[in-house]
């Protein structure tokens, strides 16, 4: 399983989608975890930048005002979701990893 977490400071700009496309292709990562996007609406139209494909799921939690902002993206091909628990500040979600039928949270 291939993990990234990054304080992306902000995901405004043409440049930092490319860095952590780059970066998620570069690795295949399965899942990614992006803090400080300061981003108050996510669509998939973004993730599927960052993502490369098709073949993801995420949750956000919205930035408050320039502060904050939380995004969580996986291949849904390795992780099944099964509950979600999402607040301002945290998102909170219960999966499957399908490649070794491990669940945790």
């Amino acid at each position: 399983m291939k993990i990234v977490s990054w304080n992306i400071r902000g995901m405004g700009t043409d440049l930092k989608i490319t860095l952590v496309n780059r970066l998620v292709s570069k690795y295949r990562v399965d899942m990614c975890f992006l803090q400080e996007s300061k981003l108050e609406v996510v669509t998939g139209d973004l993730i599927s930048r960052i993502w490369g494909d098709d073949n993801f799921d995420f949750r956000y939690a919205a930035a408050l005002g320039r502060s904050g902002g939380l995004i969580t993206i996986w291949d849904k091909s390795v992780f099944l979701l099964k509950s979600e628990y999402c607040g301002n500040r945290y998102i909170l979600l219960e999966r499957k990893w399908l490649l070794e039928e491990w669940e945790g949270v």
